[in-house]
């Protein structure tokens, strides 16, 4: 890469000095090569360390009651002043998407005599993080499930043990994940729970279960059931196909049967999915499909018509209609143009405690002076505010921390390209000439060939995360030989009359590899220096936003892919350099 100025003919150079140039030319592409393999090493280190922090999040929130606040909550077995204890039915219809849903004659009768809610699905949206939002009230940040991998039970309360603690019958039917995650068959007055089937049909089954459990116990007060098989559909077919339709209507007519069974003119039946599915299958990510759901009310207590909220809102809404006290740790709240009335004192238990949970949170976050001078919340409009509020400044001061480290990634990139330019400034432009070759190449796979974009709905289920993850190493490693190639054209464009590594300029044309390959690099390190400043690497109180952590950790494997390129890109441009035909005719 460096280029050596003539020796005058009549001068010539002394033997020692000689030797010293020749052994500094080799260090060049050596030092490269070291470099590019140590960033490759980092970068493989730090994408194992983020995935983790993420999969075993350690929420610190699981045991915030709002006590300090709101005062001690009663006991669950007291009942609320005035409250009209309803029975209600909550059936979770797991993939369910909402314009499937709107060709379901049974969602449909719900929809004209209650409520239509359009929800908003958090991030991860994967099956057991939404389901504990569902029945808890916490999002992923607040119960610390944030994948399907966690191990249960969930450290949160959720409705079952409200409900069971306040006296209440509860039946349970669904797929045995249930007695995983929330203890189902020690909390529940009866259960039917069964393996989760990816090949057979299992919704009728569990009807006919939750049927019969509600006719064993005489009339259940609390029901909770579980509908596998759309989801299975959606990720087998995709939520757009035929099949995934097929699907939805045997299921439309068991819940027909499962509301006809179970309705006796005093039944709150509320009915939603956990998430969508993407067209082509797969969720966990943000598309509309996914995180655009809705929920079906209906019953005592409900007022007809539509209305907004969050997934997170569903407990505490829920709790109200059935007239128990929420789930302690639910930051949502219940939504008020779905209650027809407060149910007695519920609606104001709930806002107390959603109150008190909400300062508890924001004196997790911020301490002490995140509640002080706090004299009173006028609504519950106001608590999700409090909340963000929170976040930002926090996030505004870890930032302003960690600027130096976000300067330093981008002062050493800027040293980096000075010390190819000087070298040599057609190796520099050779070099950028590169990455924006990798750029191209990668990006263009992935988001024009393969249709993908940052989200973890890109898999379409966990089995496919080490192929996913292996063929974008594949490819950035392709990219990133591709890359060398081309500055190997690139520079000897840019030269009059090249010389090849058979002349005596190997160590040269290693160099070209090398910095080709460093530059790639660099240009990644800059957009993984970017997420560091604005997330960091640690995960202990806030969950990063996941498309830009997905993203992150997209740059991480491609950051570790070009390893591969450092090695084999050198040989590339050595190659190409001892082949060209203009190097051939300068020679």
């Amino acid at each position: 890469m460096t280029e050596t100025p003539h020796t005058p003919a009549d001068t010539p150079p002394r033997p020692g000095r000689t030797r010293a140039r020749a052994v500094l030319r080799w260090f060049v592409p050596v030092l490269a090569l070291v470099t590019s393999l140590g960033v490759s090493y980092g970068a493989y280190l730090l994408t194992s360390y983020s995935w983790d922090q993420v999969v075993s999040y350690e929420s610190p929130y699981t045991r915030m009651s709002g006590a300090d606040f709101s005062g001690i909550r009663p006991a669950l077995d007291q009942p609320i002043p005035g409250a009209e204890p309803r029975r209600v039915v909550l059936v979770l219809i797991d993939g369910l998407r909402d314009d499937a849903s709107r060709t379901m004659t049974s969602i449909t009768a719900l929809r004209e005599r209650g409520a239509d809610v359009r929800l908003t699905v958090p991030e991860p949206s994967l099956s057991y993080p939404t389901w504990t939002t569902i029945m808890s009230g916490a999002p992923q940040q607040i119960s610390g499930v944030t994948t399907n991998w966690f191990e249960g039970p969930v450290e949160v309360e959720t409705l079952l043990d409200v409900a069971a603690g306040s006296g209440r019958s509860v039946i349970v039917a669904g797929p045995d994940d249930l007695d995983v995650m929330f203890r189902a068959s020690e909390v529940a007055t009866a259960t039917a729970l069964t393996p989760w089937d990816y090949e057979g049909y299992r919704s009728g089954e569990i009807v006919d279960d939750a049927l019969e459990l509600d006719a064993r116990v005489g009339g259940a007060d609390f029901a909770f059931v579980l509908l596998p098989d759309v989801d299975n559909a959606g990720h087998e077919s995709g939520g757009a196909s035929e099949g995934y339709a097929e699907v939805v209507a045997r299921v439309d007519a068991d819940l027909t049967r499962l509301v006809e069974g179970l309705d006796d003119g005093n039944t709150v039946f509320v009915v939603l999915p956990d998430h969508g599915h993407t067209d082509s299958g797969g969720h966990g990510g943000w598309e509309e499909p996914v995180v655009r759901t809705f929920a079906a009310i209906a019953g005592p207590g409900v007022a007809p018509g539509a209305a907004e909220g969050h997934l997170a809102d569903i407990a505490p809404t829920v709790a109200v209609l059935a007239g128990i006290q929420a789930p302690m740790q639910a930051t949502g709240t219940a939504i008020d143009a779905v209650l027809a009335d407060g149910n007695g004192r519920s609606r104001d238990a709930e806002f107390v405690r959603s109150a008190g949970v909400t300062l508890s949170y924001v004196r997790r976050v911020l301490g002490d002076r995140g509640v002080t001078g706090m004299e009173s919340i006028g609504s519950p409009a106001e608590l999700a505010g409090l909340r963000a509020d929170a976040d930002a400044e926090r996030l505004a001061e870890e930032r302003d921390a960690r600027r130096p480290l976000l300067i330093g990634i981008l002062v050493a990139i800027a040293v980096l390209l000075a010390v190819i330019g000087i070298a040599s400034w057609r190796a520099l432009v050779a070099s950028l000439a590169a990455a924006a070759t990798y750029a191209a190449v990668y990006n263009g796979l992935f988001f024009g060939v393969h249709g993908l974009h940052w989200s973890l709905s890109a898999f379409n289920d966990e089995t496919m995360i080490e192929a996913f993850f292996n063929m974008r190493m594949l490819e950035a490693a392709l990219a990133g030989m591709l890359g060398c190639v081309v500055a190997a054209l690139v520079y000897v464009a840019l030269r009059r009359a090249p010389r090849g590594p058979q002349h005596g300029y190997a160590a040269e044309w290693l160099a070209l590899g090398g910095a080709a390959v460093l530059v790639m690099q660099a240009l990644l390190l800059a957009q993984v220096g970017v997420f560091l400043w604005r997330w960091g690497a640690d995960v202990t109180w806030i969950l990063p936003d996941m498309r830009e952590a997905f993203k992150c950790d997209l740059d991480l494997i491609q950051l570790t892919a070009l390893g591969g390129a450092a090695v084999a890109g050198p040989l590339l441009t050595w190659v190409a350099g001892r082949w060209h035909p203009r190097v051939r005719r300068a020679a």
